[in-house]
This record gives structure tokens, C-alpha cells and sequence, in this order.
């Protein structure tokens, strides 16, 4: 009898592979708000930084200059976060449709066992009415021996 092949393969394998294309995407989507978020963390440590410095300059002009850098701090860190929540945005919907590639993986999985173990009934029947016919087939000979 012929070896067993899953008559749905190609299809198990492209679900393995968009899987692995979102396995994929989920990474890089969460080095990008890593690095997001340090990079706001560097910034919100900046603002820190200014805010004890400004209590060391007593210039009128100095703290002019102050203010209005720590204004600039202070959208930055604003528009950061906005991106910061962009990227994890991006990466719960990544993981939503990693979940998904995995179910739709699984559900060809579960197809292939249930079609290999009906194959296997099938083999181990066909070889059951091989032996039944064969014995059959010897009970009314006499016997050689």
C-alpha cells in the first residue's frame, strides 16, 4: 500500500509559515516599543534633570531660556507617548493576529491527525481482510504436513 500523505499539506504549510511571518512581526513590533519607551524614559529623565538644574540659575535671562527648553522637553515627551502608545497598539493587533495564525495552524494539525489515524484504520482493515481471506482460503485444504 502507498505511503500516507496529508491530502491538505500544502495548505498545513503555508498556515505554518503565515504563522511564522506573524511570530516575526510580533518581535520586531515589541523591540519598536522597547525602544520607544526608552527613549521616552531618556527624555522624562531629561526633564528631571532641568528641573534640578533651574534650581542652581537665578538669571532672569538664564531661566527664560530654561522654560522654554523645558517646554520643548515637555511636548516631546507628550508626542512620545503618542507613539509609545501607537507602537503598543500595533503590537496587541500583531498578537491578535499571531493568535489567530495559531488556530488556523492548529485546526489543519488536528485535520492531518484525524485523517492519518483513519488512514491507518483503513491499512490495518484491508490487512485484517487479507488475513481473514487467506485463512479462509487454507481451512478447506488439506494440509501438507
Amino acid at each position: 500500500m502507498q505511503e500516507y500523505r496529508f491530502s491538505m499539506e500544502k495548505v498545513l504549510d503555508w498556515r505554518e509559515d503565515l504563522e511564522d511571518v506573524a511570530q516575526l512581526k510580533v518581535k520586531d513590533i515589541e523591540e519598536k516599543v522597547q525602544k520607544e519607551t526608552d527613549k521616552l524614559n531618556r527624555i522624562i529623565g531629561e526633564s528631571r534633570k532641568l528641573k534640578s538644574e533651574q534650581l542652581f540659575h537665578s538669571t532672569i535671562d538664564h531661566l527664560k531660556r530654561h522654560r522654554l527648553y523645558k517646554d520643548l522637553i515637555d511636548e516631546k515627551i507628550i508626542r512620545q507617548r503618542l507613539t509609545v502608545q501607537k507602537a503598543e497598539k500595533e503590537l496587541e493587533q500583531a498578537r491578535a493576529e499571531l493568535q489567530t495564525a495559531h488556530k488556523d495552524k492548529k485546526v489543519m494539525q488536528k485535520l492531518e491527525e484525524k485523517e492519518r489515524t483513519r488512514y491507518k484504520d483503513l491499512v490495518k482493515k484491508k490487512e485484517q481482510s487479507q488475513l481473514d481471506e487467506i485463512s479462509t482460503l487454507s481451512f478447506g485444504r488439506p494440509s501438507l504436513f
